[in-house]
Parts: C-alpha cells; structure tokens; sequence
C-alpha cells in the first residue's frame, strides 16, 4: 500500500470522518479491523489491518456528518420535571434539561431526575456560567446544557459615566447561536478548520435543534389560543405520555380530544385514534397536526377531571 497520497485528518476532519459517520453515509459499512482512516483527493480512504484500502466519497460522509449533528430528537429528550420546557438563565441562555424522568418507567428515582427537581427553580440565582455548566454538565452531574439559540449575551462591562452611554455600551452579543455541550464546544474550537471542510459551515448540535422546535411549537399554540373568537378555545387536545418499561422499547403518547373547551367533562372527551398506537417518535408531528387543525394541545395532568380517563387507555 501507498500512502504517499494519503493526507492526515485535521482535528476537524477526525470529528467528521469517523466509523459511525462512514457508517451512516454508507449502508452496510464494516467499522472492524481498520488500521487508519486518511483523505485522499475527494475521497475518504480507510485503510485495513491487512494492508487494504477502500474508498468512500468524502461529500457523502460530510452529508451525513451535518444530518446527525443537526438532527430533531423526539419531544421529551429535553424536558425537565413535570414537562418543564427550557428555563430561561442569564446572558440570552437558557438552561435545557435532558429528559431523564422520560427515558424509561423508572427514570424518575434516577439520581439526575432528582438533581433536576431539586435545582431546576435555583438555576436563576447562580449567575456564575462556570458554576452553572459544573452542576449541569460535571463528572458528577449530568442534567442538562446551557443553549443561546439568539446568541450569547457576554457579561456585563462596568460603565464609564465619563463617556456618553450610547450603543457601544451596551452588553455585547456573540450573534451566532451557541451551546455548552461537548459537541458544539468541538466544532466551535475548530470552526476555522470546519468551515474549510464543509461549505457555508455553522457550528451546531441537536440541543439547538431541538430548542427551534420547541419555541416554534409554543408560538403556534399561543396563536391557536388567540384565533378562539372568545378568547378561551373550545377545541383542546390533552395529552398523556407514559415513559418505556426499558432503554429499548418505545413510549406511548395519548390523545383525548374535544370541541367543549378544556374544562369540559370527561364525557364530553373522545380518544384520538384508538386502534392506533402513538410513541414519542409521534409527538411533534401530533402536536403540529393538532393546532393546525385549530387544536390547542394541554398536559393531561394538567386536568383534574380527565385522571380516570388515562387508567382505562
């Protein structure tokens, strides 16, 4: 074998051309025995134990590289107790929690759960962004990240009372939307080498992605709340999720809808689809389905006269 041609990955490249990356470009992909994995031309050339080689497409790989950075998860990856959204924090940051009390039937005793349940109303008082990323994110702690999808507010710069308190005195933004987590921090390290990789490149994870989703989600239900001539909406959905029995079996996600208003009486309530059964893979899609047909979508904890309801589905 020849490696005269072969050029070594930069730290950027060596995020991007890895055996899972390959692995997603290309079905079917053996990520065993491989010796070194190099750039040749326009090509990705993996290299075997036993001297082989094999050539793969270096755009196919960045493709998939940027599809599963980008990725949307599913509805309750990212919600903290009791289906509590992002919490907003200092700085244009929000601290978003990872969904631990949905991750299985059990996920609410786990250590992390209770973490989140016990800070998620203190976060607001620690305004130091060191000590909020080490209760978040340690070696100890795993409960979330801190996301400015608008961008970072940097921290406040005294004011000079001798100079006119015009715009340039104002708190400085970083414009580009940011993340606390690993794979974010990686690509913004290395944004210089990225951007030479991959065309029009922005560093991204899929906290930020997810986070778009969600404040999409919660300005179209303000708008099917407002478009009630009344102003209380007559067509509601409640919605129940009971977390999986185990790490690899799916969720269910339940529907009850009505046209009486969300104060109306179990009677007046009708299951969505009941020979169908929902996951948490379904969620978003329902959920924007729903208000699209003039639904507005409420927690069914959140309704007191629905409790029995849930038992029976």
């Amino acid at each position: 074998m020849s490696t005269q041609l072969n050029t070594e990955l930069n730290a950027a490249q060596k995020l991007i051309y890895t055996r899972t990356n390959i692995s997603r470009a290309y079905q079917g992909f053996d990520d065993s025995e491989i010796s070194g994995i190099y750039l040749r031309d326009d090509n990705c050339i993996v290299v075997r134990t036993d001297g082989s080689e094999q050539v793969y497409a270096r755009e196919v790989i960045k493709v998939a590289f940027t599809d599963y950075t980008q990725r949307l998860k599913d509805f309750f990856s990212y919600l903290g107790p009791n289906y509590r959204g992002p919490s907003v924090w200092h700085n244009n940051a929000y601290v978003l929690f990872k969904g631990w009390n949905y991750s299985h039937a059990l996920g609410h005793l786990t250590s992390n759960a209770k973490l989140q349940a016990h800070w998620a109303d203190k976060f607001i008082h620690v305004s130091d962004t060191n000590k909020v990323l080490h209760l978040l994110q340690s070696d100890q702690t795993d409960l979330g990240h801190l996301v400015a999808p608008d961008g970072l507010r940097l921290p406040n710069r005294p004011l000079d009372f001798d100079r006119d308190m015009e715009a340039d005195e104002s708190t400085p933004v970083v414009a580009e939307p940011w993340c606390s987590c690993g794979s974010y921090q990686r690509q913004l390290s290395n944004v210089s080498d990225f951007a030479s990789e991959i065309t029009g490149f922005k560093p991204w994870c899929i906290h930020l992605s997810w986070f778009n989703k969600y404040r999409e989600l919660l300005c179209k239900r303000t708008d099917a709340r407002n478009a009630s001539p009344s102003g209380t909406p007559e067509k509601c959905v409640a919605w129940w999720y009971a977390p999986p029995v185990d790490h690899i079996s799916d969720g269910r996600f339940v529907l009850l809808y009505t046209n009486s208003g969300a104060q109306a009486p179990l009677s007046h309530w009708r299951t969505y689809k009941p020979k169908e059964i929902f996951t948490q893979h379904d969620a978003w899609d329902l959920f924007f389905n729903m208000m699209d047909a003039g639904y507005v979508p409420f927690p069914g904890t959140a309704l007191p006269q629905l409790k029995s309801a849930i038992k029976k589905q």
